[in-house]
């Protein structure tokens, strides 16, 4: 029997309403926390750095970062590392030479006393999933003497938690941020403050994420590109609209942004039309309208060329930069939600119905307030056929275990898990009737505060938690087929990966979310934004990678046009015809 939170590394809630981060009661009397020096602004002034100063910032953002997550003195609390930033830049910025550089931060370091050394227990070296290196101490061409010191850091003596960062717990081995300031009052910050949020959040995904090396662009290199960025940014919309762009670096579809900050409300716009769109082949299709029955608006499957005169391949352009997605459908998914916002009353759509060009006037709404469709009225469970059994992931609820007897006897199952499941076991709880013993389902990592940017397998013991099915003499012996598209994300991935290895399971659909795994607590920016990352690494039992890629279907399906337009699940469709 699983443990009752043995899914919770996968619901751990991301919160993005921005507060104070978590701060320990025994935390609140260390020394940072009385230093005050810089809470009206960072004093920093920059407005057109040169190539050698933007170097130089690089290498600030990376050491600082390093020694926040490994020299004892600031895990014990004496120093507002924050702030301490703040008053090491100016003098950054005015060395003249590599030699200048070295010698200042070799002395900020040296100031920080002195420590224990002593190298942490490693695990095996079977255990190790991925770790980082430091190359950047040669690539930065520091002098022998910061070169060692910082070497002797990574050797100091540290403890499981300190003052900036802990896991929750071992199991749900997610970092914790703590002891951080939001800065939320800054809705345009200074250039000291916007540089902040940029070295805080690179540090927290160079040592806290499992998935930093799968990438298209290196993560090294993202502080050299975005330095200069945020010193330019010129207003609020411009820094938040490049911390967006920044996040969505990470291509990981748990990191969202806050959707409710007033300046991406008015970029993205506050209102909305009365339809719901899905992109086909990169084209923007009507999937509905809650206005159908009348010829003045659009209708299931008109293929929207234009919007306020503006074609769509061009604010797709504009604005996929600010999505953050582990793959390219999941982008367009989460571009359905905003490519129809806008600040009008009325949106001028120009679209194509039946091979005709058209266009139309709508009339928009607050896009917060528009009434929600009805969710269907049914048990999540029905006969398609008397031997075809049809099970809806998030609508069957408790019902599950009252309908299987039925499903029991049909020659195939349908899963549909084209959505979140709900309840969150759904297929361990299936497993029990389909799979005749417990199979392994995944394997996790863990990252780890003692050695910042190890990720290692968790113990089989714990893993032993997640296994799927259970001893059974009578197994059903009938097909299942799996739904999927990118809509499955998460625990949906999961969940599926989890049926996939029951002996006559089929795949159906398209590639998924390629997120699958926890996302830890919210990292804050100054000016009131935030965001979350991925933080448990979920791999395949034989090691191989799923963020990114998602559940490959075993059999191929994408929406037509032609199939919006009649109506027609062809996915479910498809599935029907490989059981008959």
């Amino acid at each position: 029997m699983l443990k009752g939170n043995y899914l919770l590394i996968f619901l751990f809630a991301l919160s993005l309403n921005v507060q104070a981060q978590l701060t320990d009661s025994t935390d609140r009397n260390k020394k940072a926390n009385l230093d005050k020096e810089f809470l009206t602004g960072s004093k920093i002034v920059l407005d057109q750095p040169s190539t050698f100063q933007i170097s130089n910032l690089e290498v600030l953002a990376k050491v600082w970062g390093f020694l926040k997550y490994h020299h004892p003195a600031i895990a014990k609390g004496d120093y507002n590392w924050d702030f301490e930033l703040f008053r090491i830049t100016p003098q950054l910025l005015a060395v003249k030479s590599l030699k200048e550089r070295d010698k200042l931060i070799f002395k900020w370091i040296d100031a920080l006393g002195v420590f224990e050394n002593e190298k942490a227990i490693r695990p095996v070296r079977e255990q190790i999933k991925y770790e980082l290196n430091f190359d950047w101490f040669k690539s930065s061409k520091f002098s022998p003497e910061l070169f060692s010191q910082l070497n002797a850091i990574k050797n100091a003596d540290r403890t499981a938690e300190s003052y900036y960062v802990k896991m929750y717990d071992a199991e749900t081995p997610v970092a914790i941020f703590k002891n951080e300031g939001d800065y939320s009052s800054f809705k345009y910050p200074d250039a000291g403050y916007r540089l902040l949020g940029l070295f805080k959040f690179w540090n927290c995904y160079e040592y806290f994420s499992p998935y930093r090396n799968l990438l298209d662009k290196p993560w090294s290199g993202i502080l050299k590109e975005y330095i200069p960025k945020l010193i330019a940014a010129k207003n609020e919309l411009d820094y938040k609209l490049t911390i967006a762009a920044l996040i969505a670096e990470t291509q990981d579809s748990h990191s969202d942004i806050s959707p409710y900050d007033m300046a991406f409300r008015s970029f993205y716009g506050t209102l909305t039309p009365k339809i719901t769109i899905t992109f086909v082949d990169e084209q923007a299709v009507v999937t509905n309208s809650t206005e159908e029955g009348s010829l003045s608006v659009l209708k299931k499957g008109d293929l929207i060329q234009s919007i306020n005169n503006v074609p769509v391949s061009k604010l797709m352009k504009e604005k996929l930069p600010y999505i953050s997605a582990s793959n390219f459908a999941t982008q367009l998914r989460k571009l359905t939600t905003i490519l129809l916002r806008t600040n009008d009353t009325l949106m001028q759509v120009s679209f194509i119905r039946d091979d005709k060009p058209e266009q139309l006037s709508l009339k928009c709404y607050p896009f917060n307030r528009l009434e929600k469709r009805a969710a269907p009225v049914d048990s999540g469970f029905k006969m398609i056929k008397k031997d075809i059994a049809y099970i809806h992931a998030s609508r069957i609820e408790t019902r599950l275990k009252s309908v299987m007897p039925m499903a029991m006897q049909t020659k195939g199952m349908i899963l549909d898990l084209r959505t979140y499941p709900k309840p969150t076991s759904f297929a361990w709880d299936l497993a029990k009737y389909i799979f005749n013993a417990p199979k392994e389902v995944a394997r996790y990592t863990a990252g780890s505060t003692e050695i910042p940017g190890l990720f290692s397998y968790m113990p089989d013991d714990y893993m032993a938690q997640v296994r799927i099915g259970v001893a059974n003499e009578s197994p059903y012996l009938g097909k299942i087929i799996v739904l999927v598209n990118e809509e499955t994300q998460s625990l949906g991935e999961l969940s599926a990966m989890a049926l996939r290895a029951g002996p006559n399971t089929i795949i159906v659909g398209s590639q998924t979310a390629g997120a699958d795994g926890s996302v830890g607590m919210p990292v804050t920016f100054p000016g009131g934004i935030a965001t979350g990352f991925t933080q448990i690494g979920v791999y395949y039992p034989d090691g191989k990678e799923t963020q990114r890629i998602g559940i490959i279907p075993d059999v191929k399906v994408k929406p037509s046009v032609k199939g919006i337009k009649e109506g027609r699940d062809e996915i479910l469709e498809k599935a029907i015809s490989l059981l008959n």
